[in-house]
């Protein structure tokens, strides 16, 4: 008898149990590296709690085991088959990878039909394996646990198919439709061009218009958006060609969105189409989205058409588009660039062992940038693909499924694998860091590398007085304002003429025109406001303004950007008080009330929502509503408050408004509430955590005591820790303002929630410029930047680093 089997036997087995449909299974990659099945020794899959770890390397398999007493492990080794006409095999994912995806879903297929797998029974005591299932002397109990585990679906494909379900749902505006029958109507062509394709029929009239022009080559006028816009109350219109007796694309023009109409059927039998005969003839939205994702490609050749070469090495390593994932992999790449950060989850001697002492390490977000950070700046996984038939062997790279699904946990956007907006992806993850007080092995947290303090100073033209406010701020959001060279008569695209970062900046600094309750005329007054650098950041974030508003519709502007490698913002410096002038005194209103002219609006949403074309009663009316949280979601208020008849009314802040305003949301009391903690004490912990609910839970199980009083000494600590932290930035980030660029993300498409984003990063590479374009899983070098056109006119996110 082996050995594997004596030692079976001599052990209990009763507390083995097969995992429940609900219970997470991975068998994807290590919990704590990027290894996966089709490594040397496979992966091993502890029996006992179903996480996945490598021998290879690191051997956290055996850490685990020394540390829960988890002993059995299923181990789990993947070869591939020979290649298929149906796709090229993704050797980092162990799935094969479709040339698009032909629908928004992921259907989870028979893994024996792809791979050659070889599963053991592995013994960490002993450090033996036996062959699984061949051997007949195992016991019925690992057998059924064994098995279990295989036919589950892994973790990480059932999250993948949770994000790719698309919710579509009703707007109000679907419903009660009055239509207008008409006779005669041609279906065949736009009733105001002559395209033949592309066309959306209004369901209140029949009018039968083409659609935006779209990616891969599908024309349009955008006739169909002009009809809407002549008839306002005209708001929904169905694809002709997407029409199918189980599908059908409705589009809002009035909500900007996809919809489902309940009774589309009847409503088009009024047009005498029916769709229970109807075949779908063209690429529905989505699969122009995700066609778009996956074809649309920067320039990866060199000035003379030559196909760059990959580069690899240690902080070289791509990463796998995991499906529109473009927007997150530029971000970490870009993050991951800035050596004090990486240098906080950088682990060259493994994973911490309080973070493998975690029984879910997958819920566990310094947990995940620990992983990231060993996978991106090891160089382990910065190897050619040798499984890919492509002529160019580009990355294996490392696939972050995991840490994906896990910021994205609960958010509306990053949960789906629709596109979404790097820039508000970069600030949401430097927030979540934050706001969970995460370090890695740093003391101090390493976003203050992005913070600086943003003085704003208001002066009132009547008396002269002065009253400056001092701010926290970690980015920059640069007005870009151009004129339209020419449009393009077949395809609308507008060309711009250029503009210059230093012109933006100064227009970011112009000073503003306000009304103001003045404190010394006690009346109204016109005040002038501008604001500048108090402090400069060790990295400095700016993000150019490229969303406009058409015809109520969010486009990105192609401006071209003139930048330069260097950057000396001192003239930004801010002024503060002169010594002539003389400070506004406080005033009753001051201390408990805040008057319309003086609520501190969220500046940055607020520009954002002015450069997209939103009149300024408008913003401050969604900011206030939204209790300034960002500008995507003041915007999508904005949308569905269109129709509210007071929308253009001048905005007036409620006398009642505090000068703390309200920083929790009462259904964040509520599910708190639901946890089983009392009211009192679950208020007190959003106010205190600014209205973070994981913060805030946090916080209670941290204060088991707490009555839920709220002293109002707490609401002060709250303001005099950000005002310490204010004076520490004043005196740590000192005046120097000359720059250096260390990367750009960047944007081609007409949306930023569609199209792809790429990162240039300077980097060590020993090429004469430094410049390596990461694209995915694609890393080549890039040539000098008085080349790179595409920065210019793509140039979404850019990062300075301060020359010391």
């Amino acid at each position: 008898m082996s050995a594997v089997l004596e030692y079976i036997q001599s052990i209990d087995l009763t507390e083995l149990t097969r995992p429940s449909a609900s219970t997470p299974v991975y068998k994807d990659d290590c919990m704590f590296s990027f290894e996966t099945a089709f490594g040397d020794n496979g992966i091993d899959i502890c029996m006992s709690c179903y996480q996945a770890f490598s021998k290879d390397g690191l051997n956290y398999t055996q850490q685990h085991s020394e540390f829960f007493d988890h002993k059995l492990f299923l181990n789990y080794r993947k070869t591939l088959k020979p290649k298929s006409d149906s796709g090229k095999y993704d050797s980092a994912s162990g799935s094969e990878q479709p040339l698009k995806f032909a629908k928004l879903e992921v259907k989870d297929e028979i893994e024996s039909d792809l791979f050659d797998i070889k599963t053991a029974i592995y013994c960490s005591e002993i450090d033996k394996s036996i062959d699984f299932p061949s051997n007949e002397q195992i016991p019925a109990k690992i057998c059924e646990v064994a098995e279990s585990i295989l036919c589950s679906t892994s973790n990480e494909k059932r999250e993948e198919i949770k994000a790719w379900e698309q919710e579509i749902v009703p707007c109000h505006h679907c419903f009660d439709i009055v239509q207008t029958p008409v006779d005669d109507l041609n279906l065949t062509k736009c009733s105001h061009c002559e395209l033949k394709e592309n066309l959306w029929i209004c369901v209140v009239c029949g009018s039968l218009g083409c659609g935006r022009s779209q990616f891969g080559g599908v024309p349009g006028n955008s006739h169909a958006l002009q009809h809407h816009s002549d008839n306002t109350e005209h708001h929904i219109a169905v694809k002709l060609g997407s029409l199918s007796s189980d599908s059908a694309d409705c589009y809002c023009y009035t909500c900007n969105d996809e919809v489902t109409v309940p009774n589309l059927k009847d409503l088009l039998l009024t047009y005498n189409i029916d769709i229970s005969h109807h075949t779908k003839t063209e690429k529905n939205l989505t699969e122009l989205q995700i066609e778009q994702n996956v074809k649309w490609d920067f320039n990866m050749d060199g000035s003379n058409g030559e196909e760059l070469t990959p580069i690899f090495g240690q902080g070289l390593t791509g990463l796998k588009n995991l499906g529109n994932s473009c927007y997150l992999s530029s971000v970490i790449q870009l993050l991951y660039s800035v050596p004090e950060f990486a240098d906080c989850f950088h682990i060259t001697e493994g994973m911490p062992v309080e973070k493998i002492l975690n029984p879910d390490p997958a819920s566990d977000l310094e947990t995940q940038l620990f992983k990231l950070g060993d996978g991106l700046l090891s160089g382990r996984y910065s190897v050619p693909d040798i499984f890919t038939t492509e002529k160019v062997k580009y990355q294996r790279g490392i696939k972050p499924s995991g840490f994906k699904s896990l910021i994205g946990k609960d958010h509306a956007e990053f949960s789906t694998m629709q596109q979404q907006d790097a820039f508000e992806f970069w600030i949401y993850l430097l927030d979540i860091i934050e706001k969970k007080k995460i370090t890695g092995v740093s003391e101090t947290s390493p976003i203050d590398l992005f913070k600086f303090v943003l003085e704003d100073k208001l002066k009132c033209s009547n008396c002269n007085k002065v009253r400056i406010t001092k701010n926290l701020s970690e980015n920059v959001c640069l007005p870009v304002d151009s004129d339209v060279l020419s449009i393009d008569e077949n395809s609308g695209k507008k060309t711009y003429g250029s503009v210059s970062f230093k012109n933006s900046f100064e227009k970011w600094l112009s000073p503003e025109e306000i009304e103001y309750n003045c404190p010394q005329c006690k009346s109204k007054q016109t005040a002038i406001k501008r604001n500048g650098f108090k402090s400069y950041p060790e990295y400095l974030v700016v993000s150019p303004q490229r969303i406009k508003l058409e015809n109520w519709v969010p486009v990105k502007m192609d401006v071209p950007i003139d930048f330069d490698e260097s950057l000396n913002l001192d003239f930004a410096k801010s002024q503060g008080k002169l010594d002539y002038e003389e400070e506004l005194p406080e005033s009753e209103e001051d201390q408990n009330e805040i008057p319309s002219s003086e609520y501190q609006f969220n500046q940055d949403a607020m520009n954002d929502l002015l450069g997209m074309g939103f009149p300024e009663n408008r913003c401050k009316r969604a900011l206030y509503a939204t209790e300034n949280s960002s500008s995507t979601v003041a915007m999508e208020w904005l949308f569905a408050h269109m129709d509210d008849s007071d929308i253009d009314d001048p905005f007036v802040i409620p006398d009642s408004t505090p000068v703390i305003s309200k920083k929790y949301k009462d259904e964040d009391v509520e599910s708190l509430m639901n946890m089983g903690f009392q009211k009192a004490i679950s208020t007190k912990a959003l106010i205190l955590n600014k209205g973070n609910i994981e913060a805030a839970v946090e916080w209670v199980f941290s204060h088991p005591d707490d009555d839920g009083i709220i002293q109002q000494d707490n609401e002060d600590d709250v303001q005099d820790e950000e005002g310490k932290k204010i004076e520490t930035m004043i005196q740590k980030n000192g005046s120097n303002g000359n720059y250096e660029l260390l990367g750009v993300i960047c944007h081609k498409g007409t949306s930023i929630h569609s199209g792809h984003y790429v990162a240039f990063i300077k980097k060590d590479t020993g090429n004469s410029n430094g410049w390596v374009l990461f694209n995915d899983e694609k890393v080549v070098p890039a040539e000098s930047l008085e080349s790179f056109d595409e920065i210019k006119t793509s140039g979404y996110v850019y990062v300075y680093k301060r020359k010391h």
